[in-house]
């Protein structure tokens, strides 16, 4: 049932996708190639998580949660190349990512850039006045991407909760990747898991410094979103994604 389901979802796809671009529709319905592929990714993710699989040698993961899983299941149409052709701008402006993700770096680490992150915003509002695009994208969410957005989005809290602390997080992490050898410590997982396993951050004196208010985050995913934000708010833009971080929560719930 699921694979006549997944079938039926891909003509939909084809028809809806079709129309945008048809001489037809073309008077009627202007889609911007950028709103266009936002739009081709809400239809198709659920067609291309159908039955994927991680794997470690391939996508640097072999979990079904996080972001390198997701970015594993759909880079066969949003892969960081194809992302950069279509918005016209960089992904990033520095760090290890050259046409591809590459998630091994231990000395660097991608300094995302303002203007793709503006675009991507400004994109993805339009496509979501879409009726039915959003509504699509309410049923991907729900399924795939809810639990990762909470998540997400109580860290950026949770890292910004101690401005002190979070620039002493920013040295200790700048001092670890400019060693010869780079981090050892990956997305700074020992750093952060009293908050993943307990719920909370224990500061040096060992008090409760943050309490984490989604108990059913997952563990992966909850030790690995400070690192994320921590990473931002070095480059600069932890303000500007979260904003797209919340107006896509907010639409959707």
């Amino acid at each position: 049932m699921k694979k006549i389901t997944s079938f039926f979802s891909c003509l939909l796809l084809f028809a809806i996708l079709t129309a945008f671009t048809s001489n037809k529709f073309q008077n009627e319905t202007t889609i911007d190639p950028i709103a266009y592929k936002v739009m081709e990714i809400g239809f198709m993710w659920d067609v291309l998580n159908q039955g994927f699989e991680p794997d470690m040698d391939r996508d640097a993961t072999w979990l079904d949660v996080g972001f390198r899983s997701k970015y594993a299941a759909v880079k066969k149409h949003a892969s960081l190349e194809i992302i950069e052709s279509t918005f016209g701008v960089p992904v990033f402006i520095r760090g290890p990512h050259d046409g591809e993700m590459n998630f091994k770096s231990t000395t660097s680490f991608g300094y995302y850039n303002p203007e793709f992150i503006a675009k991507l915003k400004s994109y993805t509002e339009l496509a979501l006045e879409h009726p039915m695009f959003k509504q699509v994208v309410k049923q991907t969410y729900d399924q795939y991407l809810k639990s990762m957005a909470l998540t997400y989005q109580e860290a950026y809290r949770f890292i910004n909760d101690n401005p002190s602390q979070l620039a002493e997080l920013q040295t200790y992490y700048l001092l670890e990747i400019a060693k010869p050898e780079g981090s050892t410590e990956g997305s700074l997982q020992e750093v952060f898991r009293d908050y993943a396993d307990n719920g909370y951050f224990a500061d040096e004196a060992g008090s409760k410094a943050y309490s984490m208010k989604n108990p059913n985050a997952d563990w992966y995913e909850a030790v690995t979103a400070p690192s994320f934000w921590l990473r931002r708010s070095i480059d600069g833009t932890a303000p500007q994604i979260y904003e797209l971080l919340e107006m896509l929560i907010n639409e959707m719930e």
